[in-house]
């Protein structure tokens, strides 16, 4: 492939990415630039192997954070000791013991990914192909697949078409209804709530969410279904829709009085992508706690049994990028629980992740007579106890 140079307003990643992985000899640098972002994806083979970006939001620091795999403390003194050292970051990481490398690719991996994903929403700026990579010097090279990230990635677009399709715009303000968030309420959808209480705009409650705008997307979508939030200007049914409305309706109450409740919580959330219909709100929150009430004991089983293999590289195309991001975050938590509850994801998805996780081999169940080493700990130079996994596997924490 030759030298490329466009504008993303005729040439946008989704149409330009399948030619980088249906060639997979292909080694070059993709630069995508809009405003004071630019970033730079390093492709060989095929595969996605490094990636720099402007955007501060993105250091990896920060990234380390959200994940859970560092506190911001420790993370800022790494970054003063390499910046004095003049080592790179993840070096002086992994030399103090702080984050594993295996660790550190992971959380490489997550930013470069959702760096990707960021790309294939822009409908400006400037796109850039040039053929042959340039040396990566002393980098951890990633090896992420151009085809599994453009299936991701285009879910992403989908995801946030249906969005903008159901609110007006960034501008929308909300109605609250809490007495349909008191039971399953999180805190970060307490906190969501009481700033669309106040007036917030749709656009300051994405800000708001503390691991970035899709996932306050997510909350906010997940409010919605329940009823708690309502735009203040809803738009009804189109015309000629109202029929179909009532079909999916009548499904979704004959599938919660079956109990077949997953496929109950589908069908109500298709209702309220078209509207925001009171009933459809209703089948929706009876769904959803039904289900999780039926989970909650398959989870509970889990807590403090679960353990993960190291992520194989490349990691399986079966695994989508939602999967890959709970498995962080599982891996940096004690409590199954806590994490499926609090994913932004919704805790139905954040369980079937888990599942495909399991049915991969990445995530294992320990038998309560496995025989498998006791966890043993040790004192890191900080003085706090970290866990140092059997050579099997790696545990919660």
């Amino acid at each position: 492939m030759e030298r490329f140079k466009g504008n993303l307003a005729t040439y946008r990643l989704q149409l330009l990415m399948p030619a980088f992985f249906e060639a997979p000899a292909l080694d070059g640098m993709l630069k995508v630039e809009r405003a004071a972002v630019r970033r730079h994806f390093f492709l060989r083979h095929g595969r996605l192997v490094g990636e720099s970006s402007s955007e501060p939001m993105e250091h990896l620091g920060q990234v380390l954070v959200r994940l859970g795999i560092l506190d911001a403390t420790r993370a800022a003194a790494a970054f003063d000791a390499a910046e004095t050292a003049g080592k790179p970051f993840g070096t002086v990481l992994v030399e103090r013991g702080l984050v594993s490398k295996a660790r550190l690719v992971e959380a490489l991996e997550h930013k470069t990914r959702e760096a990707l994903f960021d790309c294939y929403g822009w409908e400006s700026g400037e796109v850039e192909f040039r053929p042959g990579l340039p040396p990566l010097g002393p980098a951890v090279e990633l090896q992420l697949g151009l085809k599994e990230l453009h299936r991701d990635a285009l879910a992403r677009l989908r995801e946030w078409k249906v969005f903008w399709e159901l609110f007006p715009g960034p501008d929308t303000t909300f109605q609250v209804y809490r007495e349909f968030a008191v039971e399953t309420v999180s805190a970060v959808e307490e906190h969501l709530l009481h700033l669309a209480a106040k007036g917030a705009t749709l656009s300051e409650l994405l800000a708001a969410a503390p691991e970035g705008p899709l996932h306050g997307a997510r909350w906010v979508l997940r409010l919605y279904r329940r009823g708690a939030l309502t735009p203040r200007r809803p738009e009804g049914p189109k015309v000629g829709e109202a029929t179909r409305l009532a079909d999916l309706l009548a499904l979704a109450r004959g599938l919660v009085e079956a109990g077949r409740y997953e496929e109950a919580v589908s069908v109500a959330a298709q209702v309220l992508e078209r509207a925001p219909v009171p009933e459809a709100h209703a089948l929706y929150r009876e769904a959803e706690v039904r289900l999780t009430v039926a989970l909650a004991d398959e989870v509970l089983e889990l807590d403090g049994r679960l353990y993960f293999e190291p992520l194989p590289r490349p990691t399986p195309a079966s695994l989508t990028a939602d999967d890959l991001y709970l498995y962080a975050k599982l891996r940096g938590s004690r409590s199954v629980r806590e994490v499926l509850h609090n994913a932004a994801m919704g805790e139905l998805a954040a369980y079937r992740a888990l599942r495909r996780l399991m049915d991969a081999g990445i995530a294992r169940v320990m038998p309560d007579n496995s025989g498998m080493p006791k966890r043993r700990t040790k004192t890191d130079p900080y003085g706090t106890p970290v866990y140092v996994p059997s050579p099997s596997g790696r545990g919660l924490g």
